[in-house]
């Protein structure tokens, strides 16, 4: 049996790079430090923020919550309101949505669940049908992410929120940058910083206080905390998404190299800062004309894919009509649209 290292308490973590053992109350001391000083260098959050936190009910967003509920009660002012997206994938989101239901109420906290279906048009499991009767180029991973940041843009503008936490974990940060470096898409890689802004008031700022952190660490938090229960619950679209096969390499490589993922972290933060120093890549972004969020063109993913899918209102069609005179580089991205 091993020993925490600073006591003489059952382990219930070891670091294989450290080498340092922990026991339950030593891990979520060292947990929670690790994640404040994020939080504090690269100066996520401050007095009289309102934060939405993006919560899927599974092991690191209610981690996040948790957390951030414990910062709230030593950062003057700060308001944290969850939002659950509810993607309408059959036979998994309706899993984890009572983790975070029971856990609000329990602890108070103000929470919203917002689906697919109202702010989008569809679920994500007709969006996967529609796009493949039309035979757009898609995979269902692709759907999902584009829209699950668009409704929480979305939520966080109608609240008046000026942040949005997510719980993305060092492991999605190394798996998303090894992916841009196989699609050679150098723009997003210089994107992936712990904390992205801008001082357009339609941007909202977006922090991962998770950054640093390794999964298997947010996973022992969560259960340590009791926040999920000791179930594996995984999406039926992974198979089709690139970060499954990445995932599996990277954590090999981890297996028998204990800090690759650390070491690649840090190539990527030099990588960012690098970009940002000789402004190597620098990425604008302008106003979607139909939704208002963020868009590196006339139109965001989101809105395209809406139109692409058929899944604009009259009001936003007419509009999007009216754009394109406006507009010419927009006669190249609708080219292929299924809508008139």
């Amino acid at each position: 049996m091993v020993k925490c290292s600073f006591c003489s308490a059952q382990a219930v973590y070891v670091n294989r790079v450290s080498g340092l053992a922990y026991c339950r109350r030593h891990f979520i001391e060292y947990f929670e430090r690790k994640a404040r000083k994020a939080i504090r260098k690269y100066h996520m959050l401050s007095p009289g923020d309102k934060v939405v936190v993006g919560v899927s009910g599974g092991k690191d967003s209610m981690a996040l919550l948790h957390l951030l509920l414990k910062i709230k009660k030593k950062i003057p002012r700060l308001e944290v309101v969850a939002v659950l997206v509810d993607e309408g994938i059959k036979g998994y989101r309706e899993k984890t949505i009572p983790n975070l239901v029971k856990y609000a109420k329990k602890q108070g906290v103000k929470y919203l669940i917002a689906s697919f279906r109202d702010y989008v048009g569809a679920t994500l499991d007709e969006i996967v049908e529609r796009g493949s009767e039309y035979k757009l180029p898609y995979m269902p991973c692709s759907y999902c992410g584009v829209f699950r940041r668009y409704v929480l843009n979305t939520v966080a503008r109608e609240l008046g929120a000026r942040i949005i936490a997510t719980a993305h974990n060092m492991d999605d940060v190394v798996q998303t940058y090894i992916m841009n470096l196989v699609n050679n898409s150098w723009d997003r890689v210089v994107s992936l910083a712990p904390v992205r802004e801008s001082s357009e008031e339609y941007i909202v700022k977006r922090i991962k206080p998770f950054y640093e952190i390794p999964e298997k660490e947010t996973a022992l938090y969560s259960l340590l905390n009791n926040l999920i229960q000791p179930e594996f619950i995984q999406c039926p679209y992974v198979k089709y998404n690139v970060r499954f096969t990445i995932r599996k390499l990277l954590n090999e490589l981890e297996e028998n190299h204990p800090g690759s993922k650390y070491g690649l972290l840090r190539s990527l933060l030099e990588l960012i800062e690098m970009g940002r120093k000789h402004k190597i890549i620098e990425k604008k972004y302008t106003r979607c004309i139909i939704c208002g969020n963020p868009a590196s063109q006339a139109i965001c993913r989101a809105c395209l894919f809406r139109a692409q899918l058929n899944l604009l209102r009259e009001s936003e069609k007419a509009l999007l009509r009216e754009s394109i005179e406006k507009h010419p580089e927009l006669h190249r991205l609708l080219s292929k649209m299924n809508t008139p």
